[in-house]
């Protein structure tokens, strides 16, 4: 075999976004497939939902774990190299889930691909950040997250196809040559970067600290409701990631080279930006799991046609994020990501005064979604977009990262009130209706914290973050 040639020319800004797509469109509609295929993997692995529950709680505590070392990795090595690294990891997860032969090979396998995930998304997108100018970093986020959008509107389709005509298995195998595709595609026509940071000696201690702190966290959270919110084994969960969390804070303010970069904080937007990712965008999960749980039990439709009744809300809200981060790169993230949230309490409140037994899909369910899908558009993808606005371009991996946490421990965090409430409330309307409280009020509170971000990206001049 011969070596393939090395790019002799740099890609365009769009020219970036598009190799970089095909990796995010291929993990979203990873994560829609998983939920598509649950009941046929159950049969097929004769195991029971408990155990086979492993292979989603696993999937989501390795990603978190892992994003920030992500993010840290690459900026000190290359953001392209780690990119194609953590990718080639996730195609031999898929490939290992396509032929798991029982639920703990599975379980393992999937950790295998989020670690992929979480090695090859925080470079994903700062390479795509890096490609683009910097008042242009709202229209490249928001294009990201359109690609997801579109990915999480079609995924149950193309998952239920998939599995109906050739079987589960299938919907992960189509991964392999499809990633082998998109890592030739960089590697043959995307340049290697130069590390932005000097490599220093890692802080290894950190590394563990974080991925202690943050896997226990999100243990907690996931099973508290299989535990019990009050159960020792929740308490314990929860009590180890904040100690461990605690000391990695105080760690990383003395390591030279640490793996939370903590002077980030001490910019306006980023602080604002990570806990409106954490409330904002964060709530996103919990709410599609509300939607899809209550059009099945309680209006009765099919996991098929739940599932295109819900992808309405990524199918507006993606190509939405495009047009927002266009408009934030003019005016600024507070006059997207307030009216964002203001439209996704308002939906809120919709459907808690007007959802009923009876099945509603025109007059309820279109009008009151299509107002959330517009403010997931105008606010989720820009929630990431405000928290980098002011990051510097070599720290574009581990802020990333950073803000992503935030971002999947909310969603982790409204997942985990969802099905409390759902075990809490037999009736899947007063589930809904409390499900829509958790919307109102998370959405509400990001209207203040937006309306207090910076007004003009381009005007801002360069921030500089001392070490």
């Amino acid at each position: 075999m011969t070596s393939t040639a090395p790019p002799t020319h740099v890609p365009s800004p769009w020219g970036v976004f598009r190799l970089i797509a095909g990796a995010v469109l291929l993990s979203t509609l990873n994560y829609s497939v998983v939920f598509v295929a649950f009941s046929d993997i159950q049969e097929s692995l004769d195991t029971s939902a408990t155990a086979l529950s492993w292979t989603l709680t696993a999937f989501s505590i390795t990603v978190a774990a892992l994003l920030v070392p992500g993010g840290w990795l690459a900026d000190r090595y290359g953001r392209s190299r780690v990119f194609v690294g953590g990718f080639a990891v996730f195609v031999l997860g898929s490939l290992l889930v396509a032929i798991a032969p029982s639920v703990e090979f599975m379980v393992a396998a999937r950790v295998v691909q989020a670690a992929g995930l979480a090695i090859e998304s925080p470079a994903a997108l700062a390479l795509v950040l890096d490609a683009f100018p910097k008042h242009q970093r709202s229209t490249a986020v928001g294009a990201t997250g359109a690609v997801g959008g579109v990915a999480a509107a079609i995924g149950p389709a193309i998952g239920g196809a998939l599995v109906g005509w050739f079987g589960w298995r299938w919907a992960f195998f189509v991964n392999v040559p499809a990633g082998l595709a998109v890592i030739a595609l960089v590697r043959t026509r995307l340049p290697a970067d130069e590390p932005r940071v000097d490599k220093g000696r890692p802080d290894l201690v950190g590394v563990a600290l974080l991925m202690l702190g943050v896997g226990s966290l999100a243990l907690g959270i996931v099973q508290s409701d299989d535990w019990g919110f009050g159960s020792p084994a929740t308490l314990v969960a929860l009590t180890v990631g904040l100690v461990a969390l605690t000391a990695l804070v105080r760690r990383s303010a003395e390591h030279p080279e640490p793996i939370l970069y903590l002077p980030l904080f001490r910019l306006h937007d980023f602080r604002r930006g990570a806990v409106l990712s954490f409330l904002v965008a964060g709530s996103f999960s919990g709410m599609f799991l509300a939607f899809i749980t209550f059009m099945v039990d309680a209006w009765e439709l099919s996991l098929l046609h739940a599932g295109i009744a819900v992808a309405l809300i990524p199918a507006i809200g993606g190509p939405m994020s495009v047009v927002a981060g266009r408009v934030a790169d003019r005016v600024g993230h507070r006059w997207v990501i307030a009216p964002g949230a203001l439209c996704m309490t308002i939906a809120g409140l919709w459907i808690h005064q007007g959802v009923s037994p009876e099945r509603d899909l025109w007059g309820l369910w279109l009008p009151a979604a299509s107002l959330y899908a517009l403010g997931v558009g105008l606010s989720h993808a820009a929630c990431q977009a405000a928290a980098l606005a002011e990051a510097p371009v070599e720290r574009l991996g581990i802020g990333g990262a950073m803000n992503r946490i935030f971002q999947d421990v909310g969603g982790t965090v409204s997942v985990a009130v969802v099905i409390a409430v759902s075990s809490r409330y037999l009736d899947p309307v007063d589930s809904l209706k409390a499900a829509m409280v958790l919307l109102i009020i998370s959405s509400l509170a990001g209207v203040p914290l937006a309306a207090g971000l910076h007004g003009r990206g381009q005007d801002r001049s360069a921030v500089t973050v001392a070490p």
